[in-house]
């Protein structure tokens, strides 16, 4: 078997296509999310922490104030996902407007951010036409 063909082997594609998978996933944090077991406090999370306490308090943070942060953070990350595992956020009103909200919310920023050219609106009422087009209306009246 030559060289040539091991690389044209599907097999292979797939195998390193998995690995490549694996080892970004590994790398990037990817196993701590929501249906895992690992909580994993990043550094960019931390800033984040630590740019809200010092927008709320206008001073930084100490280092025990900092680790109180994480502490409250990690606490919280564990009660959100038991509460996920316990169903509770299933057929809730309250959570179902917040999301609701929130999803408003980013995309009145992203549309804020880029509003739609005359252009691109007029491609998309050509598009959309049979949405706004009125059926013909007779009226006879007798004299």
């Amino acid at each position: 078997m030559s060289l040539e063909s091991v690389l044209r082997e599907p097999l292979l594609h797939f195998l390193a296509i998995g690995a490549a998978l694996f080892l970004y996933f590994h790398w990037s944090g990817g196993g701590s999310g929501p249906g895992s077991s690992r909580i994993v406090l990043t550094a960019r999370q931390i800033n984040q922490l630590a740019a809200g306490f010092a927008k709320t308090w206008q001073r930084p943070p100490t280092e025990v104030e900092l680790k109180g942060l994480a502490d409250d953070w990690v606490r919280e990350e564990i009660a959100v996902r038991e509460a996920m595992a316990m169903g509770l956020d299933r057929d809730d009103t309250v959570i179902r407007r917040r999301l609701r909200q929130k999803l408003e919310f980013v995309v009145e920023d992203v549309v804020a951010a880029a509003p739609p050219t005359e252009q691109e609106l007029q491609a998309w009422l050509a598009g959309h036409a049979d949405a706004f087009r009125l059926e013909p209306q007779a009226e006879f009246s007798q004299v």
